[in-house]
Parts: structure tokens; sequence; C-alpha cells
């Protein structure tokens, strides 16, 4: 039998006690402080938090995921709150804990949840996870981020960087709208999108681009136009004001006639004008929004959207009429070039036969006294050199290798040699005629063989100096000759013959008697450079910029006469430069000139005297001058 405690003891108990529940209570205060505190902290956060008790369902939830979601506590407390949750991903949380590691109760997880209205959010979200005894998962807190607009903000971003990107890369304006129609239904999540221009007469609409889901859709509305009070963006041309229709009735005839054209049902639309600065040239549309509903932001996408590729089309616009401007050009262009090449052969027959007659006339008048006929033949056979000369640099501007004539002129020829020959022979009895004739046709008719040969350009041009001196013997111009050897070039000698004796003549014809002519080779870099300067008139400024331009006289019209070559102000074609300017074209040579106009002669209608001496007796002195310089590759063979 147990013994009755003594009171001492009794009181030692109660005290213990006292102490005991005096401690009980402090613990369970500090932990109601600890819970307000807590609860207070989850109510503040700005981040949706809910929390799952061990049955996963829902204990709490904060203010925050009321305002993201629309849900209440109220309505999801006991309850397992997939209410929020899109239905393809009903099992994806739970897969994805079972799926952890035993001792990792931390998970990252990037999904979609709904809103109470119907939307799904793009959420990052974090879970805590609690776990028993058997380390198996129980009760657990998930805070949540909604990242929809950050995620719409990128997408809209790196769409925009694609479009201003590959834009230039689209030559023709349909695949630029098609492109850009993609990324629209891509970024909109659409069914379709649209690019729809106002014709020239701006009564009807026609479909420059046509993205659809549906293949056989987007292949109908292609081909279709519309009257512009037919579509919805009949209206945004007229206002220039944006549209969006969530909804659209079934039983208005506008909708109905629209659908049936298409064979597609529209349910929602969003349409903004193109605008240009001149005036609104069509619309973009997308419809058919296949989550939730058009908003602002889809608004504010597209009209970005719309700005760039207005200006784009407006380019575009630009760009083809230049281009068929270009292909006309070049029709006319080759029509031009074949119509000189024509007559320039053309020219070739009557001058050779009037070339011909002019030497058994001058034969005949060889018995007359000179005085009375040798001037006039002089300028008979001096201007028909000069049309032979244009035929000429026309044929190097040209340039063309062959004509059908040589063919035929060769076969008739051929076949009929011994008639001629028997028929030569009996009229004026010389054998040998028959291959004078052949040699002169063959000259006339026959294309030129441009031979790449190695050339030496000092000997060169010492040789042309030599036969072209007594050309000018008659002028009193002192010319300086400085040739220095260096390596070969590679020309073909007409052509670089043409060069050489044009430069030479037109300094020349351009210094008047008592002037000054430099001639100089020399090595320069990586070739042979060839300079011509003279102590002439020089060239005004507007007749430096057109020098090159070919039929292009620096002197005026009315000063010009029909001069002996070499003399001073004889004039030329107009072409020569030209024809230098092609060679160095084709043959892979370089040609500059700089002038200084005489300041005596500052106009192109000024006349020089002619006499450095009779200009030296007018204040001020000539200093006018004209350098050309030519470089010519160094051989590489």
């Amino acid at each position: 039998m147990t013994a009755k405690p003594t009171y001492k003891e009794l009181e030692e108990q109660i005290r213990r006690l006292k102490k005991e529940a005096d401690l009980r209570l402090s613990l369970g205060e500090k932990d109601k402080a600890a819970r307000k505190n807590y609860t207070r902290f989850l109510k503040f956060l700005p981040y949706p938090v809910l929390i799952r008790d061990k049955k996963s369902l829902v204990s709490y939830l904060n203010p925050a995921f009321t305002h993201t979601f629309g849900w209440t506590l109220e309505e999801l407390k006991g309850k397992k709150s997939r209410q929020y949750i899109p239905e393809p991903l009903r099992d994806e949380l739970s897969q994805k804990i079972n799926g952890l590691a035993p001792k990792k109760n931390v998970l990252k997880l990037n999904t979609k949840r709904l809103t109470r209205e119907g939307r799904i959010l793009d959420v990052v979200m974090r879970v805590g996870i609690e776990r028993d005894n058997k380390n198996q998962p129980t009760s657990m807190i998930i805070v949540l981020r909604d990242v929809t607009m950050e995620k719409r903000t990128r997408r809209i971003r790196n769409t925009m960087n694609r479009i201003s990107q590959v834009l230039p890369q689209y030559p023709e304006l349909s695949k630029i709208m098609q492109y850009v129609s993609v990324e629209i239904k891509e970024l909109l999540g659409t069914e379709g999108a649209n690019v729809i221009l106002l014709d020239e007469s701006g009564k009807e609409f026609y479909f420059l681009s046509v993205v659809h889901d549906d293949p056989g859709t987007q292949e109908r509305i292609k081909k279709i136009r519309f009257p512009v009070d037919e579509l919805i963006s009949g209206q945004v041309v007229k206002t220039g004001n944006p549209v969006i229709m969530t909804s659209l009735p079934n039983n208005h005839s506008l909708h109905q006639n629209r659908d049936e054209k298409i064979g597609h049902k529209v349910k929602n639309v969003m349409v903004v004008p193109l605008r240009t600065k001149k005036h609104i040239i069509g619309t973009i549309t997308a419809d058919n929004k296949k989550e939730g509903e058009f908003d602002k932001t889809d608004l504010d996408i597209l009209n970005t959207i719309a700005a760039t590729v207005a200006l784009s089309i407006e380019n575009a616009g630009v760009s083809e009429k230049l281009r068929k401007a270009n292909e006309e050009l070049k029709g006319l262009n080759a029509a031009k070039d074949k119509m000189i090449s024509h007559l320039s052969h053309e020219l070739k027959t009557p001058v050779a036969i009037l070339l011909s007659s002019f030497k058994i006339l001058y034969k005949r008048l060889d018995l007359l006294t000179e005085k009375n006929w040798k001037p006039t033949m002089e300028r008979i056979r001096r201007n028909l050199d000069r049309i032979l000369g244009i035929e000429d640099e026309v044929y190097d501007i040209v340039e063309k290798k062959s004509f059908i004539h040589e063919n035929i002129f060769s076969l008739i020829f051929e076949q009929c040699e011994d008639t001629m020959e028997a028929l030569i022979a009996e009229e004026i009895g010389e054998q040998g005629v028959i291959a004078k004739v052949r040699t002169r046709l063959d000259d006339i008719f026959s294309s030129r063989d441009l031979v790449v040969q190695k050339v030496y350009l000092n000997q060169f041009v010492e040789d042309r100096m030599e036969q072209l001196a007594p050309l000018f013997a008659h002028r009193d111009i002192k010319i300086s000759v400085r040739l220095k050897a260096s390596a070969p070039i590679k020309m073909p000698l007409d052509p670089l013959k043409k060069v050489i004796d044009g430069l030479i003549r037109n300094a020349v014809e351009n210094t008047p008697d008592g002037g000054k002519i430099g001639v100089l080779v020399h090595a320069r870099g990586k070739g042979v450079e060839f300079i011509v300067q003279d102590q002439g008139v020089g060239l005004t400024r507007e007749a430096q910029k057109r020098i090159f331009e070919g039929f292009f006289t620096p002197q005026a019209t009315l000063n010009y006469s029909s001069k002996r070559p070499y003399d001073f102000g004889a004039g030329g074609k107009g072409a020569d430069l030209l024809r230098m300017k092609i060679f160095s074209e084709r043959h892979h040579f370089k040609i500059k000139m700089t002038s200084k106009r005489c300041s005596r002669l500052p106009d192109d209608t000024d006349v020089c005297p002619g006499s450095i001496e009779t200009n030296e007796e007018i204040a001020p002195p000539c200093d006018g001058h004209t350098m050309v310089s030519v470089i010519f590759p160094f051989s590489e063979f």
C-alpha cells in the first residue's frame, strides 16, 4: 500500500506542475505569434501561394493567388484544386514529385494554369515538399509566378527582330508578306493571318498573302477579290481605326457572304490599317484566336508590325517600278546597240565604194592642173576618212565581232570566184586583180581578231611616236619623250595602238603652237603608266565630268571646224575617249584625266588664238593644261 505524499511533497509537485504549465503556455503563445507572423507574410507576399495538407487538399491560399487566378480560399479549401489546372496537365505535378530523388524536397516547374475566366497563364512553380518517416511526400507549399507577359514580350521582341532582319532578304513583295503572315499567325495563336491590299481603283480588296491552318482554305482565299463594302477591312480603311471583334453575329449578311466565299467561318477577328505617309493602302487581319480573346497587347503587336510592313510595301512598289524601268532601259539599250551596229556596218559598203571611186577619179584627174582640183579632192578624202573613223570608233564601242554579211560574201565569192576572175580579166585585162578584190572584201567585212600579246610599252610608244611624228610635223610644238624600260604588259595591239595614238593626237590638237607636250612611260606599282601631258587650253569643270561619256566635244559646236588631223582645234568626233574608257573595262587597265582650264578662256565658247606667243602679249599668261594617265597591269605570263 502506497504511502500518502506529505504536504511538502504535494507543495513541491504543485510548484513543478505550475512551472511546466507556465512553460507550455509560454511556448503556445510563441507558437501562436509565429503562426500569426507566418500568415501575415503569406498574405502580403506578391506571388500566389497555395498550401496542401497531408491529404493533398487545399488548406490555405493567399490573396495574391485570388488576384491572379480568381479563385478564393472558400472555393478551394478542402478540395484538390484541380479546377485551376488545365485538363492535359492534371497529373503532371504528381508525376514530377514521384520522379524526384528521395531526399530532394524542392521542385521547380514551368507549366500552365487556368484562371477562373478560362484564360491560360504561363507560370513558374516552386514546390516545397514535406516527407514522413518513410520519406513519402505529405504536405506541400506551392509558390507560383505568372510569366505570361514576360514570355509574350520575349516572343514579340524575337518576332520583330526576325521580321526586321528578314525583310531585306526577300526581293519579291508577295514572299515578304507571306513570311510576315506566318509570323503573325504563330505569334498571336490564330487560325489565319492575311495581308489585304486595295487595288489601284480603290474599289476592291485582294489578298497579297494568306496563311491558314487549312491549306484548302488558304488556296481559296488567295483567288478571291472582295468589294470594299463586303469586308470589315473596308470600315478600317475608311476610318483609319483598327477593329477587334471578339464574336461575330451569325445572322449578319455581310459575315455570311464572306464565310460562304472563303469556305471558312470567322468567329473572331482583329484588323489594323496599313498606313503609308500618303494614304491607307490596305489592312492586316488575324482571325479565330485559338486560346482566349484578342486584347490590347495583341492590337499593339499588330499595329507595330503593320507600320513596318507598310513601309516595306511602299519600298517594294518603288523597287518594282524601278525594276520595270530598268528592264525597259535594258531593252532600249539593246535595241540601240543593235541599231548602231547595223548602221555602222551598213556605212562600210557605201564608204568603201566612195573611196574606190575617189581613187579612180584621182588617177584620172592627175592629168589636170593640181591647183584646180587637188584642194577639193583632199577635202573629200579627209571627210571620207572621218566617216570611216566614226565607223571604227562605233565598232569598238559596240564591239560586235561578227556579222552575217561576212559569211554571205565569203560564200558568194567562193562560189563565183572563177566567173568573176574571167569577167575582170576580160574587162581590164588584169589577171591578179581577183586576189586584190578578195583582200579588200575581207578588210571591209571581216571581224577583227584581237589576240592578246606581250608588249613592252616603252618600245611600243617609241614606235608609235616615230609613225605619228610626220603627221604633226607642220605644228610648232615641242614634245618631250621619256620612255623607261619596265616589265611587259599584255594587250591586243589594235586597241593599244588606238589608245596611244588617240591620246597623242588629242594632246596635239588641243595645244596651241609654241606649246609643250610631255610623253612618259615608267613602272608604277604592279603596272606600267603611260602619261600624256599637254600645255593646252584645258577643260572646264563641266567638260571634265562628261568627257568620257561619248560623242561629247569640249569646244562649242559653233567653234567646231573640219580641219586636218593634228591641227590646233581640229576637233574630234566625240567618241575617242569613250572608246578608250570601254577598252579600259574590257582589257583591265585604268585611265583617268586631270585638267585645268586656261584662265583666259573660262567658257567653252571662248576661242584660243592658237599660239602661245600671241597669247603672251595679253595678260594673264596661258596656264591651261591636261594630263591623261593610263596604267596597264604587268603581264602574268
